[in-house]
């Protein structure tokens, strides 16, 4: 019985490493886009629109994964996606054009999505009870590490060494969780594995579950929120005439705030409802931005980045319990329920980068509108999440006795 409790242990530690990929897959290389705008000779607007590119292949490459991962195996989808994702680092690092850097950020966002689906449902496979939510908060917990460090060492690559070093540091993190995931086994028997027919005919009765669609929304809202100051906050810095440092000080600061919500919901768990801490987190993040709210004409530093802290801290209230909430809708079904929700989460988060890069931040208000309406959105599909389910309502055993 020891190995088998080592191992299920050494799932515990590899999944939240290979989804810290996802968190650092934009945040390292932000305080570089000022920069790397320059050398190319491009917009920002561009530049800001590099990360609605890396999202968009993001949630194209979870759903090609999450059919591999269901059909072949996890290790067939993860392996592979770590060596992409190293190549797309590499080709990144030695970008002459602005084109070779797009399709380099698009490379790495589409092995990413191979990261986070096969982390996920690692987990669902090898990890049971009341340890599976434990780890979920240990998964959304690494996530959160990499904004609150990569920023900051991002801002110092940068600083004292240039942009391309971010991307060498990419490449070396990607291929030592490669040689570690080869002592991962593969979770999925034959028997389980999925036809091609079979995983998309999942897929429409998973993204028919107005529980699932709920979810996906709440937590892409949750994702576009804490993105926000990673997309404006290197400009807006360039603008107030401050480093790369600084940046990646505020960024550090922003990512401690979810960090130490998320710890801190580790320890409520076991004491509160997941409702109660989703609804804690939805009123901490209306605070902030009411504090935004408080200079709304100009930037103002202070209550800004006050607004953002306390945006990020509700997202570390809520995200882990929306999450597990979400994963064991479809237990037998983890790579495609990984996928999916990470593609909409994506989708959502490109397209609110996408509109955010093209807003004029002359005010908190511009930023404290857009918190408040994706505070809107988080709390409809929240809501749709832990209301109870109605008379007639398709349960889960009942899916699943449909396919």
């Amino acid at each position: 019985m020891r190995p088998v409790r080592d191992y299920v242990a050494y799932v515990i530690v590899m999944a939240p490493l290979l989804n810290s990929v996802s968190g650092i897959a934009i945040d390292l290389f932000a305080p570089s886009m000022p920069a790397i705008a320059r050398e190319f000779g491009v917009s920002d607007v561009l530049m800001q629109g590099s990360i609605s590119i890396t999202l968009v292949a993001y949630a194209v490459g979870q759903l090609f994964f999450g059919l591999v991962a269901d059909g072949r195996g996890r290790l067939v989808a993860l392996l592979p996606g770590l060596g992409m994702f190293v190549g797309g680092s590499l080709l990144a690092m030695v970008a002459q054009n602005i084109e070779t850097f797009l399709l380099a950020r698009a490379l790495q966002g589409f092995a990413v999505g191979a990261c986070q689906v096969c982390a996920r449902a690692l987990l669902v496979d090898n990890v049971k009870g009341e340890r599976f939510f434990v780890a979920i908060v240990y998964l959304s917990l690494a996530w959160g590490l990499g904004p609150v460090f990569a920023p900051f060492i991002g801002g110092l690559l940068e600083q004292y060494a240039g942009w391309r070093w971010n991307f060498a540091l990419y490449a070396a993190y990607s291929a030592i969780l490669l040689v570690l995931s080869l002592r991962l086994r593969e979770s999925l028997a034959p028997s389980q594995r999925l036809r091609l027919g079979e995983s998309l005919q999942g897929y429409r009765i998973i993204l028919g579950d107005r529980r699932f669609l709920s979810a996906t929304l709440a937590l892409g809202a949750s994702l576009s929120m804490f993105l926000i100051w990673n997309v404006i906050g290197p400009f807006v810095a360039h603008l107030q005439h401050k480093s790369p440092t600084w940046f990646g000080s505020t960024a550090l600061a922003a990512g401690l705030a979810y960090l130490v919500a998320t710890l801190l919901n580790r320890v409520l768990i076991k004491r509160c409802s997941a409702k109660a801490l989703m609804l804690s987190g939805l009123l901490v993040a209306g605070l902030g931005v009411i504090v935004m709210l408080l200079v709304p004409t100009r930037i103002s530093l202070p209550t800004l980045l006050l607004g953002v802290l306390l945006g990020n801290f509700g997202q570390g209230l809520l995200f882990a319990n929306v999450v597990a909430f979400t994963m064991t809708l479809y237990p037998q079904r983890a790579g495609a329920t990984a996928s999916l929700l990470g593609c909409g989460m994506m989708i959502c988060a490109g397209l609110s980068s996408a509109f955010t890069g093209q807003l004029p931040i002359d005010g908190n208000r511009v930023v404290a509108l857009l918190f408040a309406a994706l505070l809107g959105a988080q709390a409809f599909g929240i809501y749709h999440v832990v209301r109870p389910q109605r008379l007639g309502e398709v349960n889960e055993h009942e899916h699943e006795a449909m396919l």
